[in-house]
């Protein structure tokens, strides 16, 4: 897998998760659902051409989601690495909506051992509290 330097290089669910890999993942679930949006939050936060438009009756938290996302930093897109542990903790660990930063730092060590070979480096010290941020933004989006 190529390095992820740019939120435009995240990949579908489809190419992270074959169904080859594992046969829970042969038919799209919410693994797959929960990836492909917070990826969609993340190309809407950086205002991508690959964003889709949002439909649906929780576009308002979706918008909100972004919001949040914007807020973090005025140049995400440099900040891809962290956001796509972010997104990975988000959309497959899935933790509680009270989680914090200590709660979540063995599950961002998982996102890291599985998202290793798209050059993505252990986070700095300030950026763990920008991960946790990142997944309280994406995670009232995630499906059940």
């Amino acid at each position: 897998m190529p390095e992820i330097t740019r939120i435009d290089q995240i990949p579908p669910s489809h190419t992270i998760f074959p169904p080859s890999s594992h046969p829970d993942l042969q038919q799209p679930g919410a693994m797959h659902h929960g990836w492909n949006t917070g990826r969609q939050l993340l190309l809407h936060a950086v205002s991508s051409p690959l964003a889709k438009p949002m439909t649906g009756q929780d576009r308002l938290l979706r918008q909100q989601a972004i919001t949040r996302l914007r807020a973090l930093s005025p140049q995400l897109d440099e900040l891809a690495g962290p956001l796509t542990l972010a997104l990975h903790v988000s959309a497959i660990q899935q933790p509680s909506p009270e989680s914090d930063t200590l709660s979540l730092a063995p599950l961002i060590g998982e996102a890291l051992a599985d998202l290793g070979d798209w050059g993505i480096r252990v986070p700095l010290p300030d950026q763990l509290e920008l991960i946790t941020r990142s997944v309280h933004a994406m995670q009232p989006c995630m499906p059940d």
